[in-house]
């Protein structure tokens, strides 16, 4: 027979047992996932994870001294449905048994070599580009010299072997393509006609931007001014940038002229 002692002593470790199984449980319940903060992502927010890719590609080209590559809306289109594509499949092979490649109109795209890199698991742009340079031929591919424009896409499926989806699409072409751009993490925003930099002055930085600017479209290296920075750096307002216009810049900086643009 158990004492009152041992009697009150068992109910009482039972009682901490069951409080402390139901705490347990609330903060199971309480505690984020990835999966359910998964659930709330809007495709917008899928854009701008796939698009910080962007900036993360560019970013180890430049650590190993390579030209940055141009970003194609259309690419982003088509990487975010191969995205979701493999999903289903996590292949390179689409869902109907073509290459990967046929996602690609190469009438709109005149690819002469397309590459993909995939890649699942990571709710984290950060996490998944570690997962690309832990793989030799993933990260062979980002850092290909002769790549000159590509696409990026996320996607997410619940209910799916991975739930996190990447995909990376890499083009060699030798023409300019339909809205391409080199992306950046700072928007710039000329104040005047002249102010390439954004920064309210118009001075030798913004005669060494537009040269730079010319010298690398004459080379075909990759170089990027947004609308507002072409606008700026039109001095002629004859809508083509040319070297004219930088030396109406240098003798505005000198004194020579005394507005922007420059009316004849």
């Amino acid at each position: 027979m158990m004492t009152n002692k041992k009697f009150f002593t068992a109910l009482f470790n039972r009682v901490i047992g069951a409080v402390t199984a139901f705490v347990m449980i609330l903060a199971a319940a309480a505690m984020p996932t990835d999966n359910a903060n998964a659930a709330q992502v809007t495709q917008n927010e899928l854009k701008d994870m796939a698009n910080e890719l962007c900036f993360m590609v560019n970013e180890l080209r430049a650590e190993y001294g390579l030209n940055p590559i141009y970003v194609v809306p259309y690419l982003n289109d088509t990487s975010m449905t191969r995205a979701r594509e493999i999903t289903q499949n996590f292949d390179h092979k689409r869902p109907d048994g073509s290459r990967f490649s046929t996602i690609v109109d190469d009438n709109l795209i005149p690819y002469g070599v397309i590459f993909e890199n995939i890649a699942a698991g990571h709710s984290s742009p950060e996490a998944t580009m570690g997962q690309w340079k832990d793989s030799e031929k993933h990260f062979q591919v980002m850092l290909d010299p002769k790549i000159t424009h590509m696409g990026m896409g996320c996607a997410y499926e619940q209910n799916s072997d991975y739930g996190w989806y990447w995909a990376q699409t890499f083009v060699i072409c030798s023409e300019d393509l339909p809205g391409q751009y080199i992306p950046s993490r700072h928007t710039i925003t000329p104040e005047a006609d002249g102010d390439l930099t954004g920064d309210g002055v118009i001075d030798t930085y913004d005669y060494v931007a537009l040269t730079d600017y010319l010298y690398k479209k004459a080379n075909d290296v990759p170089v990027y001014f947004n609308d507002a920075q072409l606008a700026a750096a039109d001095c002629f307002r004859d809508g083509i940038i040319t070297e004219s216009d930088a030396k109406v810049i240098m003798r505005y900086i000198l004194g020579e002229y005394k507005s922007l643009p420059f009316i004849f």
